[in-house]
């Protein structure tokens, strides 16, 4: 018995992932790899190719920047490799009690463990997935999945993350919104093929489409890219660091300053040489000085300096008379840390700090990194929801996230302490009961008389 087409339809992904092309035309070939194909390796090779890559494509050059700006590329190491590792995010079949508790399943948590095993290579595992995610969302402000079904009751067949630059929010004609994606055509089948406005604007599943977007404005569904603030100061630092080099060689490097006695040169020639003729005495002087010339432009590094006592060799520079380019490059290297939203010390600025300040700093980045996963892995909880759905199983989906703390034993243990010293001491008064200090402390009452 033939399938329902709109059946069929579903179990195939709608979505578009580079290579591939519309109306069963075939693929386009190889996939084109940023910083080789597409000019975008001749574009970043200059400043004024980010700067006009910065005006006319924002968002494609700040997803380059980590592989031609070294201080990007280390944001997105920390982020990933603090927010992403392996363990520290999972996702988890949760039962729903009447009385509204829950916990968790571990035959509907096995199912979603499943799922993201079996992906497709080019996607990877839920890690994988999951900073996928959390890249798109760092360099777009948006991170999108499209959940693909598999056969009856067997739940999801793959989830497949996609690239939210290529997606365009409508607003149909009922109010709703609606994503689409920018896809590449060949409608004619003779291998010109067309994107954009025009190409075609294919509509995204909605059932089975999810996304999350990060810190935007009402009525821009986008969100806002946590990295789009360093475009700027990049551009500045990369500015700064090509003048300077251009100073340094010019007015910086020092040089070697040859001062030569041209009167005695002169005087030599008509005494010592017997010329007589001015003119002839100037070529006589201009031959000395290109032996000279010739002489300095051979020397060795080891080589001595030859030359009459009145002729005077130096070494000139003027880097002792340049600003105070550490100052002026510590205004502009901090800028780019702020856009990058990063810690100083996980950019490799280890500046004075009191330890207060800076368990405040890694509380204040900690927090904010749990944000981003917790966008990133919206989408997958979705998708995990659905495949519980789809197999049956009356469970609901939930992430877990590790805490980024740093390793601080010794002071949680301290405070620990004095927190059960002082609600021991309130009881010890009589301010309070022992199953209030026994519920401060421990979140459960009192062990029983008796009771281990």
């Amino acid at each position: 018995m033939r399938m329902p087409i709109a059946q069929r339809v579903r179990q195939s992904r709608v979505s578009q992932g580079a290579g591939q092309v519309l109306f069963g035309k075939g693929g386009l070939g190889y996939i084109a790899r940023r910083g080789v194909d597409m000019g975008t390796s001749a574009a970043v090779q200059s400043l004024e190719g980010l700067a006009r890559m910065a005006v006319q494509q924002p968002l494609e050059l700040i997803s380059l920047l980590p592989d031609v700006v070294p201080e990007v590329g280390l944001a997105v190491w920390n982020g990933v490799r603090l927010g992403c590792a392996p363990g520290s995010v999972r996702i988890k079949a949760m039962t729903v009690r009447a009385d509204g508790g829950s916990e968790e399943d571990a035959t509907g948590t096995a199912a979603i463990n499943a799922l993201f095993d079996g992906l497709p290579d080019e996607v990877g595992n839920f890690n994988d997935c999951l900073s996928r995610n959390f890249l798109m969302v760092m360099f777009s402000g948006m991170c999108a999945v499209e959940a693909v079904p598999g056969r009856q009751g067997s739940g999801l067949a793959q989830v497949w993350p996609v690239n939210s630059l290529t997606l365009r929010f409508r607003r149909e004609d009922d109010g709703t919104l609606a994503l689409y994606q920018r896809q590449t055509a060949d409608p004619n089948g003779i291998g010109i093929f067309s994107s954009g406005m025009g190409g075609v604007y294919e509509p995204m599943p909605m059932e089975r489409f999810f996304y999350a977007t990060m810190d935007g404005f009402p009525d821009d569904p986008y969100g806002r890219a946590p990295f789009a603030a360093a475009l700027t100061p990049v551009l500045e630092c990369l500015a700064f660091i090509r003048d300077m080099t251009l100073a340094f060689h010019r007015i910086g490097m020092p040089k070697i300053d040859v001062a030569l006695d041209y009167e005695g040169w002169a005087r030599t020639a008509r005494d010592v040489v017997g010329i007589t003729d001015p003119t002839e005495i100037d070529n006589w002087v201009v031959q000395k000085q290109q032996e000279v010339v010739n002489i300095f432009a051979g020397l060795q590094p080891d080589d001595a300096f030859f030359h009459g006592v009145n002729d005077k060799v130096n070494s000139v520079g003027a880097g002792d008379k340049m600003p105070d380019l550490p100052g002026i490059w510590s205004m502009l290297r901090l800028r780019l840390i702020q856009g990058l939203k990063q810690m100083p010390s996980l950019m490799g600025v280890v500046e004075g700090s009191t330890e207060t300040w800076s368990n405040v700093d890694w509380q204040i980045y900690a927090k904010g990194l749990e944000s981003i996963v917790s966008k990133a892995a919206a989408p997958l909880v979705k998708s995990a929801n659905l495949h519980l759905r789809l197999l049956g199983l009356p469970l609901k989906a939930a992430v877990e996230i590790e805490p980024v703390r740093a390793n601080q034993r010794l002071t949680d243990a301290q405070a620990e302490a004095l927190e059960i010293a002082n609600e021991a001491r309130k009881r010890d008064e009589g301010w309070t009961s022992q199953e209030t200090a026994a519920m401060a402390v421990t979140g459960s009452g009192p062990v029983g008389q008796g009771e281990t």
